[in-house]
C-alpha cells in the first residue's frame, strides 16, 4: 500500500468511529461559519454541486435547501455516515441531494460534471492536494467555482508546528496550507482566485504524553503562532486563521 493509500486508510478509520460522535459534532459546528460559507456562493446558480468530504453532510443539506434547482451531492471516504445521510435524504423527501463514497483519491464523475465544488474543513486530508486540484479542474465547466474551507497555516510556521500537532490525531492530517501555499497550487492548476474571508477558529488537545513532549520541545516564539496554552489539563492551540477561499475554474 503506498503512502496516500495508507493516508486515506487512516482517516477513514478514523472518520468511521467519530463523524456521528455528538461531541466531534459539536466541536465543529458553527452556524455563523456556516452561514458565511451559503453567502460566499449565493451570487451565481448552479445545476451540480459536489461536496467533498462531506462528513455528516453539514455544509450539503443546506446547500440541497439553498439551491433547489441544483443536485447536490456528498462524497467521502467514511461508509457509515454516508449510509446514515442517505436514510435521512430519504427519510426527509429531499430530491435534489445524494450522497456516496470514494476511495479519497480519484473523483468517480465524468469531466464537466459540476459548476460548483464545495469543501469544509477536508482540504488538509488530501493526500496530494495539487492532483485534487487537477480533478477539481477537470470536474468543473469553465467558470465553474470551487470553495475552500479549511484551517491555514501560519506563514511564519517555518517548522511545522501546526500540522506535528495535529498528527498525533492519527486522523489522516497531512498538512495546513498558509494563504500563499493554497493559491499557488490553485493558480497553477488552471484557477484565479475570486475572493476570501478569513474566520478563525481553536482546537483542544489533551495532556497526553504525546502532546505534552510536543508542547514542551515547541519554543515560546512558535507557540506565540498559534497562542499553544498548557491549562485546566487541556493543550490548546487558540490562535488558527480559517480560510474560506472562492477559486474560479479559467
Amino acid at each position: 500500500m503506498n503512502r496516500d493509500m495508507e493516508q486515506v486508510e487512516q482517516a477513514k478509520k478514523s472518520f468511521n468511529r467519530i463523524l456521528d460522535n455528538e461531541k466531534y459534532a459539536g466541536i465543529i459546528r458553527d452556524d455563523a461559519h456556516l452561514s458565511l460559507l451559503l453567502s460566499l456562493v449565493q451570487d451565481s446558480a448552479y445545476d451540480r454541486i459536489l461536496d467533498i468530504g462531506t462528513g455528516t453532510g453539514y455544509l450539503a443539506f443546506p446547500l440541497a435547501e439553498a439551491f433547489p434547482a441544483a443536485h447536490v451531492c456528498g462524497i467521502d471516504i467514511a461508509e457509515t455516515i454516508i449510509e446514515k445521510n442517505n436514510a435521512a435524504v430519504k427519510e426527509k423527501g429531499i430530491t435534489n441531494l445524494s450522497f456516496q463514497t470514494f476511495d479519497g483519491l480519484a473523483y468517480p464523475f465524468r469531466s464537466e460534471s459540476f459548476d460548483l465544488i464545495v469543501t469544509r474543513y477536508a482540504f488538509h486530508h488530501f493526500p496530494n492536494a495539487a492532483n485534487a486540484v487537477r480533478q477539481m479542474n477537470w470536474l468543473l465547466v469553465k467558470g465553474g467555482k470551487v470553495l475552500v474551507s479549511d484551517p491555514m497555516g501560519n506563514e511564519k510556521d517555518d517548522k511545522g508546528i501546526i500540522d506535528a500537532f495535529m498528527r498525533v490525531k492519527r486522523d489522516g492530517h497531512n498538512h495546513f496550507y498558509s494563504s500563499a501555499e493554497l493559491d499557488e497550487i490553485f493558480t497553477n492548476n488552471g484557477f484565479v482566485k475570486e475572493k476570501r474571508v478569513l474566520t478563525e477558529m481553536k482546537f483542544p488537545f489533551p495532556q497526553n504524553d504525546e502532546y505534552m513532549e510536543l508542547y514542551h520541545n515547541t519554543v515560546i516564539k512558535d507557540k506565540e503562532l498559534y497562542e499553544i496554552t498548557n491549562e485546566n489539563g487541556v493543550v490548546w492551540v487558540n490562535h488558527v486563521h480559517v480560510g474560506n477561499t472562492v477559486f474560479v475554474k479559467q
